[in-house]
């Protein structure tokens, strides 16, 4: 005579909670062996242990309830499994590429906060950075309503084109407007994204080599004094430079007063005598 297990039983010995049984069962995907009439109890058998552990390892490789049951109804059928383990392991290459993806944002951040730390905040130095990739807007004029809707239109331009959060958002402003008008003039938007395309026609490259560079921290409002820190260290110590300068943002957070505050950086290209 075949042995049954109660539903309780069936839990203890598969490491299974009851209620997911009695789901399995609603969801008509493992049924109980047998049903006591009068009592309404539910019993499995050996064969549904053999069930349960099919169950068990589709659901380790992120099979959903109604691919694990098509993989138990085609029983017969290798070829049809083959396809459903196929087609879960691309799926599983790409959440490990947006994965990859993520860490590396992660990484790219946790660098940058470290070097701000490092180096401390509002100290000028020489950085020596690689071409950089980045994605280039016309419109300027940073402060005003309209030049936010820009911003916000580009930025889900990037999420939804390139499937990617991971960007920074770049100013470039006049380096001759503010040595010859004291004045700050934010000249072009960029977004720098290692997942642009070459085939991008607004692509620009930012080129390899030494940087002036200053961390700051501060409100996106009174900017200008990190400018003067720098400039000031160009002249005291006649450095030459090359083209404009580029304000990147690291990291932007608000309190909850609404309060909102970024680490950023001011760069610039710059000569160095041999």
């Amino acid at each position: 005579m075949e042995k049954y297990f109660s539903i309780g039983e069936m839990a203890k010995l598969n490491n299974i909670s009851i209620e997911t049984l009695r789901h399995y069962d609603r969801y008509n995907l493992l049924n109980p062996d047998y049903i006591n009439e009068k009592t309404g109890y539910r019993y499995y058998s050996i064969k549904s242990f053999m069930k349960l552990d099919i169950i068990k390892k589709c659901k380790a490789i992120g099979l959903s309830l109604d691919e694990i049951k098509d993989v138990m109804n085609d029983y017969d059928s290798l070829g049809s499994i083959l396809k459903t383990l196929e087609k879960q392991k691309d799926l599983v290459n790409k959440k490990l590429h947006e994965l990859n993806t993520i860490k590396e944002s992660i990484e790219h951040l946790e660098n940058d906060i470290k070097d701000s730390l490092a180096i401390g905040l509002n100290n000028v130095f020489i950085k020596y950075n690689e071409e950089r990739k980045m994605i280039k807007y016309n419109y300027s004029g940073r402060y005003t309503e309209e030049f936010e809707m820009n911003l916000r239109k580009s930025l889900v331009e990037i999420e939804e084109m390139y499937n990617t959060f991971n960007y920074q958002i770049v100013f470039a402003t006049s380096y001759n407007d503010l040595i010859n008008k004291d004045k700050l003039t934010y000249t072009r938007t960029m977004i720098k994204t290692e997942d642009a395309l070459n085939t991008d026609e607004r692509i620009i490259i930012l080129p390899k080599g030494n940087y002036l560079t200053m961390y700051f921290d501060d409100t996106f409002y009174d900017i200008k004094k990190y400018y003067n820190l720098i400039t000031n260290y160009i002249k005291e110590n006649n450095i030459k430079v090359i083209g404009d300068f580029h304000e990147i943002y690291i990291i932007t957070r608000a309190n909850s007063s609404g309060e909102i505050k970024a680490l950023a950086q001011i760069e610039i290209l710059i000569e160095i005598d041999i």
